[in-house]
């Protein structure tokens, strides 16, 4: 499974899609876009992006070595 694809199905349990995720990271859809078609983001975007996933999830799983392609 994909990031990308767990992150729907975890966010869509609580009816959030991916452009929820991205205004809650503080970041825009494209740039959401980019890093999960594998483009390493920064340090701070993928920390924002961490936080912002469990927070809409409900869940404590994503921290920012997921989304810097490095697990």
């Amino acid at each position: 499974m994909t990031l990308k694809e767990r992150l729907q199905r975890d966010l869509k349990r609580d009816r959030y899609k991916l452009i929820h995720l991205a205004e809650e990271a503080g970041i825009t859809p494209a740039t959401l876009s980019r890093v999960l078609k594998g483009r390493t983001p920064s340090i701070k975007t993928a920390t924002a992006l961490a936080r912002a996933a469990n927070k809409l999830t409900g869940l404590d799983t994503y921290n920012p070595i997921t989304f810097l392609h490095l697990d």
